[in-house]
């Protein structure tokens, strides 16, 4: 499909000629072929934010031309207009013109697309992390990924997913992934293709991940690891899996934020200290410490307030050379967070930019340890 702006909401305020723009909604048109008269019912005034101020180009498009008028996208267009999602793009109605090669298609407005927000790599990275994804792109995935479920158990495909067929409608700074430019494919094989629309999605994360590497090679190999195995795991989605990808990967670390990191923390790995065989999984991971780990704290204020905590509960000292008592003084920390924060007097401090410092890939290197794919 390709974009045009023959159509847009205006604005409401006063134009260059004193009249004064009221926003509207287009609703539906209808088009009397024999006179070439019509008409149009809008909803005035529109809910929809009048982004016109601050976008240098009329907004918002509405209008889609579709090249050509084959049953293939006919049907597509028909599948669009039948899905009902917030993430795919809405499909009003759509006519054929006359002595055209195309279709003309009225669609809910939209910005751009959304590779032109791939352009900037410190806006794909968190500045609490410094890693791959920044909170943006992490809601771009998983609004993605639901996108292409709700098509999944609507008994749909997409067909030709990529981030150069996928629109945003940016609203009020939030950006609104709109699915779109659906393709038919030549296979009546409907669960492979839901699985490669998934895969596609993999692979679009891996393609995003290694065009940054080639473009900033002095950025550390840690920043990637979330998005890379997140791509991986999209990639190596079957048919037999198919079905639990959203549930299954919903809770990959890639989507944490600091409160889920601190629940794995505080109460999930307290589980694991003194298991055997996560340790060793663990020590093949780039997060494992050298031994003795304790050295890399000394005479921090956050180990001397946890020694004191030790000493004080009868517990001693922590042995430098134990994973265990690793595991037990990182979860420690995130655990008793406001007791060190009224201890330490900073009230801003957070542990998990603490232990990030020293160990930022830690929170995904242990859970694959933890889940045996270390």
């Amino acid at each position: 499909m390709a974009q045009t702006s023959e159509s847009q909401s205006s604005g409401g305020e006063k134009s260059e000629d004193g009249s004064i723009l009221v926003p509207f909604t287009l609703r539906r048109e209808y088009l009397h072929r024999e006179t070439g008269f019509g008409s149009f019912f809008l909803e005035m005034p529109s809910l929809v934010e009048d982004i016109s101020k601050i976008h240098k180009n009329p907004y918002p498009k509405v209008v889609l031309l579709v090249n050509d008028k084959d049953k293939n996208q006919k049907e597509c267009l028909k599948i669009i207009r039948d899905l009902n999602h917030e993430n795919i793009l809405r499909v009003e109605f759509w006519e054929e013109v006359s002595n055209e090669p195309h279709i003309r298609v009225y669609v809910e407005p939209y910005t751009a697309i959304i590779s032109e927000l791939f352009q900037n790599f410190e806006s794909l990275i968190n500045p609490r992390t410094n890693m791959i994804p920044s909170q943006s792109l992490e809601e771009i995935v998983s609004a993605t990924m639901g996108a292409l479920d709700y098509i999944r158990d609507n008994n749909q495909y997409h067909g030709n997913f990529s981030w150069k067929t996928t629109f945003y409608h940016l609203v009020n700074g939030n950006v609104i992934v709109k699915l779109a430019n659906f393709e038919r494919k030549n296979s009546n094989d409907l669960l492979q293709c839901q699985v490669e629309d998934v895969t596609s999605l993999g692979a679009s994360l891996e393609a995003l991940s290694q065009h940054l590497k080639d473009n900033y090679p002095n950025v550390k190999n840690y920043t990637y690891c979330l998005i890379d195995d997140l791509a991986r795991k999209l990639k190596s989605v079957t048919k037999d899996s198919i079905g639990t990808v959203k549930r299954d990967l919903q809770d990959h670390e890639f989507f944490w934020d600091e409160k889920r990191t601190k629940i794995f923390f505080a109460y999930e790995v307290p589980g694991i200290w003194n298991d055997t065989a996560i340790q060793n999984r663990f020590r093949l991971s780039p997060s494992m410490p050298t031994l003795p780990w304790t050295a890399a704290w000394a005479s921090d204020p956050l180990m001397v307030e946890m020694e004191r905590y030790r000493s004080n509960n009868g517990l001693g000292d922590y042995d430098g050379e134990s994973l265990a008592d690793f595991f037990r003084f990182i979860s420690g920390m995130y655990t008793h967070e406001n007791e060190l924060r009224k201890t330490l007097k900073n009230e801003k401090l957070s542990i998990d930019a603490e232990v990030r410092k020293k160990y930022p890939s830690l929170c995904h290197d242990l859970n694959a340890a933890i889940r045996g794919d270390a």
